[in-house]
């Protein structure tokens, strides 16, 4: 991947990742709601939390990557646009996956609220990160 700058990928998927804990430290008690779970259940369901999170740390790296190949081809080249392309992307292509599943699987309306709004703000935040970065030549 030629004029990746690899340190802003990488910055941008860790605060990703930073985000993701943050946001659902702030609505977990919403998240558990909607999904009808304790958090003793869900440690009994996943004992080992250290997989979910390196999932969630190597699902940020791609998207980061995708970004960053993605943005310059775009044109995008100030931290306001990478954010805007960012959102965007994860509007229209993330939200609307997770809705359509969600859709079949008769989910609630607010654990779409909280798990696209998630993916929204947190790719927003790595489009301004990538997009606000120098590529190398």
């Amino acid at each position: 991947m030629g004029a990746v700058n690899h340190f802003a990928v990488w910055v941008a998927a860790i605060v990703h990742f930073i985000v993701g804990a943050g946001w659902y430290t702030m609505l977990g008690a919403a998240w558990l709601a909607a999904i009808g779970k304790t958090e003793a259940q869900i440690k009994a369901d996943q004992p080992n939390m250290a997989i979910p999170l390196i999932i969630a740390l190597a699902v940020a790296i791609v998207i980061a990557y995708a970004l960053a190949w993605l943005l310059p081809k775009l044109g995008v080249r100030s931290a306001i646009a990478g954010a805007r392309t960012g959102a965007t992307l994860a509007l229209a292509l993330i939200a609307t996956t997770i809705a359509m599943n969600y859709g079949f699987e008769a989910r609630s309306i607010s654990l779409w609220l909280i798990n696209a709004g998630y993916m929204v703000v947190g790719m927003a935040v790595m489009g301004a990160i990538i997009g606000g970065r120098k590529r190398k030549a």
